[in-house]
């Protein structure tokens, strides 16, 4: 339904349009969007208004696309679902999109006002909230709506849009991503917070070989933008002063593995440790290559105090002035979101520190079905410390967290300071303390077998070793009573490995934990039959990336495949002056490699050349000529087309250059090729050749293009 009205703020006349209990304003909407993603928009519209949240998973997968995991993943609310927005406060959202974040904001804050550009997307945010009384949507440019805003907000989110200043703030000979703080400054309310989510420029996946994610080239980012003025993102240096600037105060967080799929939110107050982050690739917006292993330079970037430099994504608060708050208000120091799961056991575990300074960790139900797999949890606290009494080891002991009418909030825990026994190991095998690291595999493996403990969830990571030298267990959601010691060992160390790949072999912790072996085919089927448990029939991220996700190439990979292309003076040039090709008539030349390619040469010719003969390389190759200052050429390889295959150690493309002539130009792309496959390719190559062997003419287009398909088809 759509409606007109007068507004009391403005002479404008004010459109509207209700989808559910979400009100849309169209004041100041212009009538056509200026930016869309075309039909997955549509596509995400239908879904969204005929599918319940509960599908949105499993529509995903359907898609096989990264508009759709982006738009639809409940992952995406992550980036806030930490934040201790109170029940009272009053939240803007500027450029929600397709509400990804919307509807977790909705269900925190008083009110939820989002500022959105498209309309489309404005109809999405709404359908998938639909039910959010709390919520309004205004449909314009943020330049046009803002002077109309007449509230105070405690957050104002920009979740990856202060990059796009430069597309959308108009204010001539101003710093575009400056003056959008500069607009929304006088809209907070006292104490209130900027909240930033956007890429760093220096990000560690961006390094490796990320393309850029605005941009779609590589090192864009890190290369200033040049000639590109229209998207920006920032370093933490270049965040904090532009904060300054705009005269705000910063807190950063750090989303992992970046701002748009974060499953661990980290804080200066609680960075990463080593092996704690993962290295899995999973590019699903573009092709990518992999430069260096991200997990490893990750941990190295974590022992020398670096991650904050490096990290992928910032979450940025920025404000005035500190919120004023009582002592007991807990602060999020750190958030982990284990919610690639069956909705029954999604939690999310925070670590919170309070005005005096003293930490807890809760554990939250992020589904309401996943509150009995918590207070299950809680019991088990009970039965661990019955079965560890008198022991050595330590259970970290839970308690029930309630509101103040004494609804379930949580499960709470003790803050132990220590470091995991996984990172101990790690530490010890990496400075070459193996003997050390192993004598503690064994006396774990000992007390496995002694306790038979029912917790199949003991592995290294956790388990924390305090100041003290004790053990402490720090997580115990899967108990199985009757639980195999041999089981609960082999998954620990499989664990290890899976994080610390390449530092030692399996087979020397299997050892030193008394593991003879012989039962790994059963382990692991035990094993897929828990994880099958844990994630019931939801689609995790790694089954998306096996599904939909982008390809990469290793760096080693790309030079095996492209050797000799990088530097096209590998090659050489020889002139015939009239007595045969001679080392010391090589003509002068310039040489480039063009950004799809293509080795561009220009020869300045020597006076009385007669023959102009090109070494593209010393070993076989593939060369395929685009373009020449003379038509034809004499070739010692095999002719398809447009393309030569050199069977040999020596190839030769010999020119007649007409008298008189005095530069030479000549474009062709070059693949090396191992010799061992062209024994199949030649096999085959007779019924395609389209030439003599040894003469090469300049082909009509299209037999280029069929003869070109053909010797793939062969290939």
């Amino acid at each position: 339904m759509i409606w007109t009205q007068r507004c009391n703020y403005s002479r404008m006349e004010k459109k509207s349009e209700k989808i559910g209990k979400v009100a849309l304003d169209l004041t100041h909407y212009g009538g056509k969007d200026l930016y869309s993603e075309g039909s997955p928009e549509d596509q995400i519209l239908e879904i969204v208004r005929k599918e319940p949240p509960e599908r949105y998973n499993e529509m995903i997968a359907h898609m096989q696309t990264w508009n759709g995991l982006y738009h639809l993943s409940d992952i995406r609310g992550n980036i806030a679902d930490f934040i201790p927005i109170q029940r009272s406060q009053r939240v803007l959202e500027i450029g929600a999109g397709c509400g990804a974040v919307t509807g977790t904001l909705t269900k925190k804050a008083e009110k939820v006002t989002v500022v959105e550009l498209s309309y489309k997307r404005s109809l999405i945010n709404a359908a998938r909230n639909k039910d959010a009384e709390n919520l309004e949507i205004l449909v314009g440019n943020l330049e046009d709506i803002e002077p109309d805003l007449n509230d105070e907000y405690d957050y104002i989110f920009l979740i990856g849009v202060l990059e796009y200043a430069g597309s959308y703030i108009s204010k001539p000979e101003s710093d575009p991503y400056l003056s959008m703080l500069q607009m929304l400054i006088p809209h907070l309310a006292q104490g209130g917070e900027i909240v930033i989510a956007i890429e760093n420029k220096y990000g560690m996946k961006y390094l490796a070989g990320c393309r850029e994610d605005h941009t779609g080239k590589f090192y864009d980012g890190i290369e200033g933008y040049q000639g590109n003025n229209k998207v920006k993102t920032f370093s933490k240096k270049g965040l904090m002063t532009l904060a300054k600037d705009a005269g705000l105060m910063t807190k950063f967080f750090y989303p992992y593995p970046d701002y748009k799929l974060p499953s661990v939110i980290f804080s200066d107050a609680r960075l990463p440790q080593p092996g704690e982050l993962s290295g899995r690739i999973r590019n699903f917006d573009a092709d990518r290559f992999v430069a260096f292993d991200e997990a490893k330079a990750l941990d190295e970037a974590v022992r020398e105090g670096e991650f904050p430099q490096v990290s992928n994504s910032f979450l940025v608060f920025m404000s005035l002035e500190e919120r004023i708050q009582s002592f007991d208000v807990r602060h999020v120091l750190y958030s982990r979101h284990s919610d690639e799961r069956d909705p029954r056991y999604q939690i999310r575990t925070d670590i919170l520190e309070d005005g005096f300074h003293k930490k807890f960790v809760v554990k939250y139900p992020k589904k309401r079905e996943a509150e009995a797999h918590l207070l299950t949890m809680y019991d088990n606290s009970s039965k661990l410390a019955a079965l560890l009494k008198g022991s050595s080891v330590k259970i970290n002991t839970a308690r029930l967290l309630t509101d103040d009418n004494g609804e379930f909030l949580g499960v709470q825990f003790e803050y132990l300071s220590g470091k995991t026994l996984d990172a101990i190991l790690a530490e010890l095998i990496v400075k070459r303390k193996k003997d050390t690291a192993l004598k503690i595999v064994r006396q774990f493996a000992g007390f496995v077998r002694t306790k038979r403990l029912p917790d199949v969830d003991f592995i290294f990571s956790n388990i924390i070793i305090t100041a003290d030298g004790a053990w402490n267990i720090t997580d115990y959601e899967w108990i199985k009573e009757g639980a195999d010691p041999e089981f609960i060992i082999y998954r620990a160390i499989r664990y290890f490995m899976t994080e610390h790949s390449g530092i030692i072999e399996k087979e020397e912790l299997y050892k030193a934990a008394g593991y003879e072996g012989g039962r790994d085919h059963e382990f692991e089927a035990a094993e897929t039959m828990l994880q099958h448990k844990i994630s019931g029939d939801y689609i995790s991220l790694d089954k998306m990336y096996s599904i939909f996700g982008r390809g990469y190439v290793t760096l080693d990979q790309a030079v095996d495949s492209f050797s000799g292309l990088p530097r096209p003076f590998h090659g050489r040039l020889y002139a015939d002056m009239g007595e045969g090709f001679a080392e010391g008539n090589m003509p002068a030349f310039d040489a480039e490699v063009t950004s799809d390619m293509k080795i561009v040469l220009d020869v300045r010719l020597p006076e009385g050349i007669r023959k102009l003969r090109i070494d593209p390389q010393e070993d076989y190759c593939m060369i395929r000529l685009l373009s020449a200052t003379v038509p034809e050429a004499m070739v010692n390889g095999r002719v398809c087309g447009s393309t030569v295959i050199f069977d040999n150690r020596d190839p030769q493309i010999i020119f007649d250059i007409p008298e008189g002539a005095a530069a030479f130009h000549l474009e062709y792309m070059i693949r090396m090729t191992d010799p061992g496959m062209y024994e199949e390719i030649l096999a085959k190559l007779s019924e395609y050749e389209t030439e003599p062997r040894g003469m090469l003419k300049k082909p009509r287009e299209k037999e280029q293009y069929v003869k070109v398909s053909a010797l793939h088809r062969a290939e």
